[in-house]
């Protein structure tokens, strides 16, 4: 019941002694972005747990599941489960609680309207029957509660206005067995839902669940979730059966979703709506594989943005009770807009997302950004290439899409990221962000063509996974033993001091960036292997039509305070190049340790330009592409074709390999 995205770590690790775990400078534009992210919401925020592990299925809660609801992992039949996920609580009198009790005012099933499992009595207005549900009103104030649940149908809910405002403090609710959502959805069903509101508020008490190769069709709907406040003994953890909140070691904080998809094979499509949520996560994925979301013309936003405005985040006494407010989240509330795994597969087109933290979260997912064309229709598929439903577009519309912090955060899997058609990109700090070092071969692939980016300053920065180098702690390490024989989240991270400037070792992770039509600009640091880990290899490619300014350069990489986060901002996000230099500003800005409660620091660094024979990139300039070196850059080779031209200012100097470049313009045919 109370599910947090853990991080991903494979059950086994979850009972060893030492798990590594894995789990925006918004700028206003004309009215085109979601609500400004500063309401506060009755039930606080909600949370995602969401996180993924080598692409396939790791979940924010961090157990790997292969989507299949044929049995839990041990072939066993799970009582009450009608979805994928078999391993929540089965005991109401157990922390875990009963992750299966389902109680919901319509419980519709292939035979059709099962009676002795609804209560109709809860809906106050409106017609429904076995087939479908038409201007229904449903107000429900009670934990654990679902509205309408469908499993192995298809239904139809129109007119619907839904609101399930509750106390859960995630005692009695599971977004990942789907107790507690307002629609849940499951098997071979095929569900739809036009011109309705949901407005849910709990902890994990969502307005929409999918699951278990479901088909989930959204058109026209406002759906919000405030999220709520957690029960005081509840620990961070990466226990799905236990997890309510996600894990801190993402850099976020929350306590609900606006949606959750699980399973093999799943669709949710979400078109010409608006969703929400307080905290954590608006439209994640989880615990699956191969699943698909389409969200066509759509506002995607996550609110509190002031934290002071919402509910607490857990009751008092607990471990989180003293989270301090999260600087960075200025316009937007801490999470996701997006959570990709398991192979998901993305569409986001013509809609507007604003997160305060991610964009998106990859942990092996891929994502597609793109515009709507007036006059032409659209098929959604599902990840096999089935054609779900179809969408005619009325107007132009590009993607938006804004962050105060980054734009998207890869740490496990193989992600695929396309940003093109003027797709607009802004963040307060880097654009992709991307932590290597939880597993081997992990692949980050970006293909950026005709898109706006802004950033403060950096536009890749690559570094050793933090939530990974963060490490656990057994219940042993907990006196009350609260979570019983599960692990919990080490609740400090703990850094060397100084930045790191020995060998590392080489990881057989590449990732790959390219970037083609349009001025791009920003800083690129490679910094993997700096803080213990494998460093991986970077290669960055710049093709016809792309003009680049910035500074390209393998460093080692600090964490640091907000005031050292803004110092290296408003200095053009550049490396320190001088040991001297860098040493003063980590002795002011450094944070050595960063505690629970200021979980928004992970992910903010600061570079010292610094080759730890790993962190190696290669950068490749192809037809008309130009790269103005703004810095200090340090590469491993420089490939130039075509009339490509790479034009280094004096006072500038650009080393290559052992070969140093100032005051010069380079082309295929030399200085």
């Amino acid at each position: 019941m109370k599910r947090v995205l853990a991080v991903f770590l494979a059950l086994a690790m979850v009972l060893c002694s030492m798990a590594v775990f894995a789990e925006e400078s918004v700028s206003a534009s004309d009215g085109a972005l979601p609500p400004d992210g500063n309401q506060a919401s009755d039930g606080n925020q909600a949370s995602d747990g969401n996180q993924a592990s080598d692409g396939a299925q790791a979940s924010d809660g961090g157990q790997a599941s292969d989507g299949d609801s044929a049995g839990s992992p041990g072939g066993a039949a799970v009582e009450g489960a009608l979805g994928s996920y078999l391993v929540g609580g089965t005991d109401e009198n157990s922390i875990a609680g009963n992750d299966y009790a389902y109680d919901a005012a319509l419980y519709v099933t292939a035979e059709g309207l099962d009676e002795s499992k609804s209560t109709p009595g809860r809906i106050a207005k409106g017609t429904f029957d076995e087939k479908a549900a038409d201007g229904i009103v449903l107000k429900d104030s009670e934990s654990g509660h679902n509205g309408i649940l469908v499993t192995e149908a298809e239904y139809a809910v129109t007119g619907a206005n839904i609101e399930m405002l509750t106390d859960a403090d995630g005692s009695d609710t599971c977004d990942f067995s789907g107790k507690g959502a307002a629609i849940a959805v499951y098997g071979n069903s095929k569900v739809s839902l036009e011109n309705s509101v949901i407005h849910t508020a709990g902890v994990a008490t969502m307005p929409l669940y999918a699951d278990n190769g479901a088909v989930l069709t959204v058109k026209n709907c406002v759906l919000r979730s405030d999220g709520g406040t957690l029960y005081s003994a509840y620990l961070n953890t990466p226990e799905t059966s236990l997890m309510v909140a996600p894990p801190w070691v993402l850099g976020i904080m929350g306590t609900s979703r606006c949606l959750n998809v699980l399973g093999n094979g799943t669709t949710v499509n979400v078109i010409e709506s608006d969703a929400s949520a307080g905290a954590w996560a608006v439209l994640s994925t989880d615990n699956g594989s191969n699943m698909a979301m389409n969200v066509y013309n759509a506002k995607v936003t996550l609110m509190n943005a002031d934290e002071t405005q919402a509910a607490p985040i857990q009751a008092e006494g607990g471990q989180l009770g003293e989270t301090l407010d999260n600087p960075y989240s200025v316009n937007y509330g801490s999470g996701y807009g997006l959570f990709m795994i398991g192979g998901t597969k993305e569409v986001v087109a013509g809609s507007t997302i604003g997160s305060g933290t991610y964009i998106a979260i990859m942990a092996g997912g891929n994502g597609t950004f793109t515009s709507l064309e007036a006059g032409k229709t659209y098929e959604l598929l599902n990840s096999a290439g089935e054609v779900t439903t179809e969408y005619t577009a009325e107007a132009d519309k590009i993607t938006e899409l804004y962050s105060d912090a980054f734009g998207f955060m890869s740490h496990q899997g193989k992600n695929t990221i396309t940003l093109e058609k003027g797709t607009v990109l802004e963040t307060g700090y880097a654009t992709f962000l991307t932590k290597v070092g939880y597993t081997g071969g992990q692949s980050t692939t970006v293909k950026a063509d005709g898109a706006k980016i802004v950033n403060g300053g950096v536009l890749i920065q690559m570094m050793d996974n933090d939530d990974t180098t963060t490490n656990g702690m057994m219940s042993a390490d907990d006196p009350r033993n609260t979570n019983g024989r599960m692990q919990n989240f080490n609740p400090v991270h703990y850094e060397q001091a100084g930045f790191r400037t020995e060998d590392a070792e080489a990881d057989t992770s590449v990732q790959n960036f390219t970037f083609t039509n349009g001025e791009y600009s920003g800083n690129i640091y490679n910094a993997t292997g700096s803080d213990g880990l494998k460093g991986s290899e970077l290669n960055v490619t710049f093709g016809a039509g792309a003009a680049y300014s910035g500074a390209i350069a393998s460093t080692a990489a600090i964490h640091v305070t907000h005031d050292g986060s803004a110092a290296v901002k408003a200095a053009g996000g550049f490396a320190f190049d001088n040991a001297e230099d860098a040493a003063a500003f980590a002795a002011q800005y450094q944070k050595t340790e960063i505690a629970i409660s200021e979980y928004f620091s992970l992910g903010h660094v600061a570079n010292l330009v610094n080759s730890n024979g790993s962190n190696v990139i290669h950068v490749t300039l192809t037809d008309d592409a130009a790269w103005e070196v703004a810095g200090t850059s340090l590469i491993a080779s420089l490939t130039i074709e075509g009339d490509a031209r790479v034009v280094i200012p004096a006072g500038i100097t650009l080393t290559v390999g052992d070969k140093e470049y100032t005051d010069c313009t380079l082309t295929a045919g030399g200085i």
